[in-house]
């Protein structure tokens, strides 16, 4: 990476997990290992975003050597090592080493609403919270001891869709108007507070910015339509293909790069062209 273009621009990489950084099947990141390493070298934080809960993402974390900020669960809990910024963030809170920013709502809250619906309407879904660990291997593919951590839920809960499309868009109705948001990701319909991936990555952001004397630039990758508004805030943006379903459509974005390959590797080919490009080589 050159010294000027180092001295001009801090880096920022949001990235999502599950098809992006994570193969869709076998959830291996060794693809992109090397860039990763690059990238922590070159002082440029990879930040996760993803559906996943604090204890799914402290494992990956810890697997992918990585030391920063996280986001979990869409969008819902920014996740910051104490003492990675100079001060602790505004209205955030203190918990197990890390300061929480809580833009989201509570998982508690969002299953009392399902609840309620459920009773009115029945229940054209399978949920984490009424689902047995066996029954969220066979609709996930993870091991029992992954599905028992993501089960372990704070601020969302994830919905396996059975019924029909019109019902889909009238149970979403009725979260809208009881105060939460719906999100789509590559295999479940996600409950969750009044936020999103692209307004949790934008607040961290901001937060790296008031500590750079730099201008901070966002890269953000992703697969899938939960994706799109962290793809929306990015500088640039990263749409990297699948082997199980289309990619979504971002239109009119500035900056956008579609990858050859799918999953780890596609990341991999993706950020290595981005940095090419802007003459700041990853060695």
């Amino acid at each position: 990476m050159t010294q000027t273009m180092q001295s001009q621009v801090q880096w920022l990489i949001a990235t999502d997990l599950d098809g992006t950084l994570l193969d869709h099947f076998t959830y291996s990141h060794g693809a992109a290992d090397s860039t990763l390493h690059a990238l922590e070298a070159a002082g440029i934080p990879v930040i996760l975003n993803s559906s996943k809960t604090r204890d799914e993402m402290l494992s990956l974390r810890q697997s992918l050597h990585n030391r920063h900020p996280f986001i979990v669960e869409n969008g819902s809990a920014i996740f910051i090592p104490q003492g990675y910024f100079p001060r602790k963030p505004e209205h955030a809170r203190e918990e197990s080493g890390y300061w929480i920013v809580e833009p989201g709502a509570a998982r508690r809250d969002i299953l009392d609403f399902l609840h309620r619906d459920r009773a009115s309407h029945g229940a054209t879904y399978l949920n984490f919270a009424a689902a047995s660990p066996a029954e969220i291997v066979a609709a996930t593919g993870l091991t029992l001891a992954e599905a028992e951590k993501a089960n372990q839920r704070d601020y969302s809960e994830p919905l396996l869709w059975l019924g029909d499309e019109a019902q889909k868009l009238a149970f979403i109705a009725r979260a809208n108007a009881a105060g939460f948001a719906t999100l789509q990701g590559g295999r479940f319909l996600h409950v969750i507070g009044q936020t999103d991936k692209g307004a949790a990555t934008t607040l961290l952001k901001k937060l790296y910015q008031h500590t750079s004397n730099r201008e901070c630039r966002l890269i953000a990758s992703g697969d899938g339509p939960n994706d799109l508004d962290m793809l929306k805030a990015a500088d640039i943006a990263v749409l990297v293909r699948s082997p199980a379903h289309p990619l979504p459509r971002l239109a009119n974005h500035r900056d956008l790069i579609i990858s050859r390959e799918t999953g780890p590797q596609g990341w991999a080919e993706a950020i290595r062209q981005i940095f090419s490009r802007q003459a700041q080589h990853l060695e």
